[in-house]
């Protein structure tokens, strides 16, 4: 099981998430964070795709954000699995 976290890139809006797997938080102050959740079990080498709907409202230029696995999931540390934790993250750029 693993947790992603990421954010809309500036000038974007993300639509509606898969409720049984993903959810949002918002503090207020800075951009809204959301997570999604692998299902518990995969099988060795497995992959999971979720969809994530991005609306562009404006073109910002260089908008990007950063997608990541996260490593302290009090449920399951990834790290007890994942030997290369330097390869769970990744940028997305909406806008050069």
């Amino acid at each position: 099981m693993a947790t992603v976290q990421f954010q809309a890139p500036e000038g974007t809006t993300i639509g509606t998430l898969p409720e049984d797997r993903c959810w949002t938080a918002e503090d207020g102050t800075s951009p809204t964070t959301h997570y999604c959740r692998t299902p518990f079990h995969l099988h060795d080498k497995a992959s999971y795709t979720f969809e994530i709907p991005l609306r562009i409202d404006r073109v910002v230029r260089g908008a990007h954000t950063t997608v990541a696995t996260l490593h302290d999931d009090p449920e399951l540390s990834i790290g007890r699995f994942d030997p290369n934790l330097r390869n769970n993250r990744t940028e997305i750029v909406v806008n050069r």
